[in-house]
C-alpha cells in the first residue's frame, strides 16, 4: 500500500498526497477510487471531443487505450455512452474494442485461451453435458422456454454458445476460442457426462413410443396401447435434430385415414399394407421394410412419396436423387429418420447391400477425418422408400425386406399448388388418425400369433400387418396371404431381372427334370436361351457366382440349386425340382378376401384410373433392361 501511495505522490498535489497517506480508512479508499473514475471520465471525454473534431486516431494512442480501459472497468454506462459518440464520430469501434482487449497494455490472460475459458464456464452454467452409447457428446439446455438437445460439435450448439457469449459479454468470441471451448466441452461430455439414450425423430422407452414433432416448443407425441398425448421437457426422451429436419403439425383427433387416399396414388388392394409400413416407420425397435413405388411416367410417384414422408419425417429435401457413394447413404440416414430416394433407374449391388443393412439395423465404418488409424462408426436402423419407373430392387436379400407397390397411371391431373394446399389442410388430422390407428394396433398386437414355421423373414412386420388387417375387420391370416403373394411376385421379378435367371427358367421349362453337370456344360446349354443384348457371364466361375445369388429365389419357386462335393477335381451342380411346398413360409396363398370391392379397379387419386388386386402367374415375369454398369460377371443384383 505504501509503495502505491509513494508512486502516486510523485504525480499528485500535496493535498491529494495527504489524502492518500491517510487511506487506511476504507471510506477514504472508496473516495480515492471515485476520484480515479472521475479522472478517467474526464480524460475519456477529451478523447471523444478530439475524435468529434476529426482526430479519429486519438483513442488508439497507448495512453488513450489505458484511459478507456479504466473507464470501461470502472464506469460501464459512461463507457457505453462515450463509445456510441465515438462511433458516430467515425472511430472504428470494432477495432477499438479489439485493441482494448489485445492491444498495448491489455490485461494478461484476455487472449484466445481466456475467451475459451469464459465460453466453457458459460456453457457449464447453462447446459448439462451427456453422451450416448457410442460416446457421441450432447448438450442439454433450456432455451426459449423449452428443453433442447444439441450435438456438442454441431453448428446449432456452436451458434447457441456464440449468442450466449455475445449476450453476456457484448462481443463475439473468436473462431479459435470457440473451437477450443467446443473440444473441451466434448471431452467433458464423453468422460464426465452421464450416458443417456438420444433419439432422432422416433423413440421407444418403457413409457411407450414417441414421435418428435421437431417444433420450436420441442414437443413430441407419446403413444401407448391406451392412447396418445403431446409431451415435452422432463416427460419426453432426449431428441436431437439436424438442420434439414422439418416440423410436424400438432396432431388433431377424430380424423380418419380416408383423407389420405385422394392425396396419394395407391390402389385399394395395397392400402392396408401401406398403412402397416407407415406404422412400422414409427417403431425404432424392429427391422424396417423397404417401400418400393414403381410406375410409369405420370403415375404420381414423387407426389405420393413426398406425402407419405411428410406424415412421418418431413425434411428440407423430402425426395433425394441417387447418392454418389455408399457413404452418402449412411450420412443422409444419420441426419434424418427416413431415407427417401426418387427417380432411380438402377441400384448397383453395393447400394442394395447397404440398404439391406440400414433397413434391418447395422453399422458402417470409415476412417475418421484427419486421422490415420481411428474409425467413425455409424450404427443405424432406418425406414427407406424408393421410387422409379422400372423395378429397382433386384437383390434377393433386399427383396425379402421390401414392400412393392405398382402405381397406376393417372388420367386427370391436379395443380401442384392445389394439392399442396389440400395436403397442408389435412396433415394435422391425418397425423392424428395415423396415431389413433397406431394405438389400436398396439392394443391388438399381443393377440396376434404366427406359427414359427409360417413366419416370413420380416416376421415383426408380418405380425404388425396382421394386427393392422384385423383392426380393419379382416380375418386372421389375410395380411400374411397378401404379403406372401407380394413376395412370390418379387421372386419372379428378381429372376426375370437377371439374364441368367431368365435363361435358366426357360431351360427348366424345356427340361423339367433339371440339370446335373459342370458349370461349363450348363453355360453351353443356356446359351440358346440367352436374352439378346444382355450382359452374360464370361466364364464358368461367373456363372457359379450368379447361381449362388439366384439359389434362394429358385428355391422359393420350387427348384433346388446347389453345388455337389468335388469329385476327381471336378465340381458338379445339381438343379432339380423340389418335392412339396416351395417355401413353408409362403404356403398356399389365398388371394381373395371377404371384401369383393378390393378386386374392383379403383383409383388412387379421385378421378384417376386405377387397377385391381392382381398378381403374376408363375412363369410370367417383368423383364428389365439393364444399364451398362453391370457387375463383374454380367449380373445386376
Amino acid at each position: 500500500m505504501n509503495a502505491v501511495l509513494n508512486d502516486r505522490a510523485e504525480c499528485m498535489p500535496a493535498n491529494d498526497l495527504a489524502l492518500m497517506m491517510s487511506a487506511a480508512d476504507t471510506e477514504v479508499q472508496d473516495a480515492l477510487q471515485e476520484h480515479d473514475a472521475d479522472h478517467a471520465t474526464t480524460e475519456a471525454e477529451r478523447l471523444v471531443l478530439a475524435a468529434e473534431a476529426g482526430d479519429v486516431g486519438a483513442p488508439f494512442v497507448p495512453a488513450a487505450l489505458a484511459t478507456l480501459r479504466a473507464l470501461q472497468a470502472e464506469n460501464l454506462p459512461e463507457w457505453r455512452r462515450l463509445r456510441e459518440r465515438m462511433k458516430r464520430a467515425g472511430v472504428g469501434v470494432t477495432e477499438l474494442d479489439k485493441q482494448l482487449r489485445h492491444g498495448d497494455g491489455a490485461p494478461p490472460g484476455d487472449d484466445e485461451k481466456g475467451i475459451a475459458e469464459l465460453l466453457v464456464d458459460l456453457a457449464r452454467n447453462q447446459c448439462q453435458f451427456v453422451h450416448d452409447e457410442q460416446k457421441e457428446p450432447y448438450a442439454v439446455l433450456e432455451a426459449s422456454g423449452a428443453r433442447q438437445v444439441h450435438r456438442v460439435m454441431s453448428r446449432s450448439f456452436s451458434d447457441y454458445l456464440s449468442h450466449a457469449f455475445y449476450t453476456q459479454h457484448d462481443r463475439a468470441p473468436t473462431e479459435q476460442a470457440l473451437k477450443i471451448a467446443l473440444q473441451t466441452l466434448s471431452g467433458q461430455a464423453k468422460f464426465g457426462g452421464e450416458e443417456r439414450e438420444v433419439f432422432t425423430r422416433i423413440a421407444k422407452t418403457e413409457d411407450g413410443y414417441f414421435l418428435d414433432l421437431c417444433n420450436d416448443a420441442w414437443q413430441c407425441v407419446q403413444v401407448t396401447a391406451t392412447g396418445w398425448a403431446v409431451a415435452a421437457g422432463a416427460g419426453a426422451p432426449l431428441f436431437v435434430r439436424s438442420a434439414s429436419m422439418r416440423p410436424l403439425p400438432l396432431p388433431e383427433r377424430d380424423g380418419t385415414m380416408d383423407a389420405l387416399w385422394p392425396l396419394v396414388n395407391v390402389p385399394v388392394a395395397d392400402r392396408l399394407p401401406l398403412l402397416a409400413w407407415m406404422l412400422e416407420c414409427l417403431r425404432p425397435d424392429t427391422p424396417h421394410v423397404v417401400l418400393e413405388l414403381v410406375g410409369e411416367q405420370g403415375s404420381a410417384k414423387s407426389s405420393t412419396q413426398r406425402a407419405l414422408r411428410r406424415l412421418i419425417d418431413p425434411n428440407q429435401s423430402d425426395l433425394r436423387a441417387a447418392p454418389k457413394t455408399v457413404e452418402d447413404v449412411w450420412i443422409a440416414a444419420r441426419n434424418s429418420h427416413m431415407v427417401s430416394l426418387e427417380n432411380l433407374s438402377h441400384l448397383p449391388p453395393q447400394y442394395q447391400d447397404a440398404l439391406c443393412v440400414l433397413a434391418t439395423g447395422g453399422g458402417y465404418a470409415a476412417r475418421t477425418l484427419y486421422t490415420n488409424d481411428e474409425e467413425t462408426i455409424l450404427d443405424l436402423r432406418k425406414p427407406i422408400v424408393l421410387n422409379g419407373i422400372s423395378v429397382i430392387v433386384t437383390a434377393q436379400d433386399l427383396l425379402d425386406r421390401s414392400l412393392h407397390i405398382d402405381l397406376p397411371t393417372i388420367q386427370a391431373r391436379e395443380l401442384a399448388g392445389d394439392m399442396e394446399a389440400r395436403f397442408e389442410a389435412a396433415q394435422p388430422t391425418l397425423l392424428g388418425a395415423l396415431l389413433d390407428l397406431f394405438v389400436k394396433v398396439l392394443a391388438k398386437l399381443p393377440s396376434v400369433v404366427i406359427a414359427p414355421e409360417r413366419r416370413p423373414r420380416m416376421a415383426d412386420f408380418a405380425v404388425l400387418g396382421e394386427a393392422v388387417y384385423r383392426v380393419h375387420g379382416e380375418p386372421a391370416g389375410a395380411f400374411l396371404a397378401s404379403y406372401n403373394a407380394m413376395r412370390k411376385d418379387g421372386v419372379l421379378r428378381t429372376i426375370d431381372a437377371s439374364p441368367v435367371g431368365a435363361a435358366l427358367t426357360a431351360y427348366l421349362a424345356d427340361v423339367p427334370s433339371g440339370f446335373n453337370g459342370t458349370l461349363s456344360e450348363l453355360l453351353d446349354r443356356l446359351d440358346r436361351f440367352r436374352p439378346q443384348g444382355e450382359t452374360w457371364p464370361r466364364s464358368p466361375k461367373g456363372l457359379g457366382d450368379t447361381l449362388r445369388r439366384l439359389a434362394p429365389a429358385l428355391r422359393m419357386i420350387g427348384f433346388e440349386c446347389k453345388a455337389l462335393p468335388k469329385t476327381g477335381g471336378v465340381i458338379r451342380w445339381h438343379i432339380f425340382p423340389k418335392p412339396g411346398p416351395s417355401d413353408p413360409c409362403l404356403g398356399p396363398v389365398e388371394t381373395t378376401t371377404n371384401h369383393p370391392d378390393k378386386s374392383i379397379a379403383t383409383a388412387g387419386h379421385a378421378g384417376h384410373a386405377g387397377h385391381g388386386f392382381s398378381r403374376q402367374a408363375m412363369g410370367k415375369g417383368m423383364p428389365l433392361s439393364h444399364g451398362t454398369d453391370a457387375a463383374e460377371y454380367g449380373e445386376v443384383f
